[in-house]
């Protein structure tokens, strides 16, 4: 055989050898809901479990999965939504269970919890983070679904409230000098008609 047929059979065999080897090496096979999700504060922080949840749900007929996660910021950040920045400290954020095994044809809750201190550099953001779900079973392609998670932080109302009683306070001493004003100038008009009459 020639050198060029050799390579012409060569060539199908790697392909098909690849494609076996692909499926093979495929770790278990799930989807993770929703893609998107967003946490808005109005009014306060919000700490500890936000009741806010992500679904894992096992497409595999037979085989659990066990599958954990990670934090990230957005890779690569011109990926990131508009009007968003990365949080300052990923582990203000936290997600519960840790890891979960999911049986066959069944699915697992992750709940997400906050710790973000309130101070007053972390009020009225607009942060982007990724959480990536992986299963931990390794094979030759690893499967891993992200989930984009938005935090709103609040108003910082303690500053709104600081202007609105310093305006209360000029306000109050304003209406205090127009009293006293009146009540001196109603003196001085009662001395000056005792001193008419007399």
């Amino acid at each position: 055989m020639s050198v060029i047929k050799i390579k012409k059979l060569l060539i199908p065999i790697f392909s098909l050898f690849f494609l076996l080897l692909i499926t093979s090496t495929c770790t278990a096979d799930f989807n993770v809901t929703p893609r998107e999700l967003n946490i808005t504060m109005s009014n306060e922080f919000i700490n500890g479990n936000t009741s806010k949840e992500i679904i894992v749900i096992n497409n595999d007929n037979d085989k659990s999965v066990n599958i954990s996660w990670y934090l990230s910021d957005p890779e690569p950040i011109s990926s990131m939504r508009a009007n968003k920045t990365t949080i300052p400290d990923l582990n203000w954020i936290d997600l519960e269970p840790k890891w979960q095994i999911i049986p066959a044809n069944s699915y697992a809750i992750f709940y997400i919890h906050l710790n973000i201190p309130e101070i007053f550099e972390n009020f009225d953001k607009s942060w982007e983070s990724w959480i990536t779900f992986k299963s931990e079973t390794t094979g030759f392609i690893n499967i891993e679904h992200a989930v984009r998670f938005y935090i709103d932080t609040p108003v910082n109302t303690c500053i709104l409230e600081d202007k609105t009683q310093s305006n209360g306070s000029i306000e109050n001493i304003l209406i205090i000098a127009v009293v006293a004003f009146l009540i001196i100038m109603f003196i001085i008009l009662i001395l000056k008609f005792f001193i008419i009459k007399k």
